[in-house]
């Protein structure tokens, strides 16, 4: 078997970690799966034998044309697409996944912009570790503010480099995505991420920010109170109302 390096495959190849991730994911079979990553078709025949239908997505079409001869599933729906493409608006009650590192952020911020049920996602320890710092520490991000406000995040499963080929550098860990808050809007993710731009700035430089290049007007007694904050300190729900109020308060059209 030759993995993709350029795609960043590791596939899993422990079938014991296999039967856990199945039986931990809680799939029954009235669920709709959306699957990013075929891959070698391990995890995506389990999910046939116990889910209403499956969507699976590879983007290798080598990997694609081998799943489609060796899958044969009435349940089953192949892709030799981009699974987290915008474009894409199938409804589907789980995701699940086994990501390479180099697309959780952005299955991440896909996935906070979609209706489902829940998601079962094999990632990375490091990236997991964002996903779940608190504000104020090294590694809260834009992408740790959208998933905490979207989701309850709640680890489920280590599993160890040895359990994929090639293996990994890191360890993984299977997390559990559970909505708690409506899906943001595209404007919305955007605007966080230009406002985590201005991580070390304090939310009284980011008014003067507005001030400077819009018309505003600031009324909020709650700015008062954490206008000392710094931007990376604030909460999500924090940053959301921020940003709420940023929109609501500043005219569109820039100063001349």
């Amino acid at each position: 078997m030759k993995n993709k390096t350029n795609l960043g495959q590791n596939f899993l190849v422990d079938e014991g970690i296999v039967k856990k991730i199945i039986k931990l994911s809680q799939i029954g079979k009235n669920d709709v799966v959306y699957e990013v990553g075929t891959g070698t078709g391990t995890l995506t025949k389990e999910l046939c034998n116990i889910a209403k239908f499956v969507y699976s997505f590879e983007l290798d079409s080598k990997l694609f044309e081998q799943s489609n001869k060796q899958l044969k599933f009435d349940n089953l729906k192949l892709f030799n697409l981009d699974g987290l493409n915008e474009k894409l608006n199938l409804e589907f009650d789980v995701f699940f996944s086994s990501l390479p590192y180099y697309e959780s952020r952005r299955a991440m911020s896909w996935l906070c912009k979609k209706h489902f049920k829940r998601g079962i996602v094999l990632l990375q320890k490091d990236f997991v570790e964002k996903l779940v710092s608190k504000p104020g520490e090294k590694n809260y991000r834009a992408i740790s503010v959208l998933t905490q406000y979207r989701f309850s995040i709640n680890m489920l499963l280590k599993v160890s480099p040895s359990s994929f080929f090639p293996k990994p550098r890191v360890e993984s860990l299977l997390v559990e995505l559970l909505p708690k808050n409506s899906p943001l809007s595209q404007q919305i993710v955007n605007d966080i991420q230009f406002l985590y731009s201005f991580r070390k700035k304090t939310v009284s430089f980011v008014l003067n920010y507005f001030n400077k290049h819009y018309t505003c007007s600031f009324f909020e007694p709650e700015l008062s109170a954490i206008a000392s904050t710094r931007i990376a300190e604030l909460n999500p729900i924090q940053l959301l109302w921020l940003n709420d109020t940023l929109k609501t308060n500043s005219f569109a059209k820039e100063k001349e």
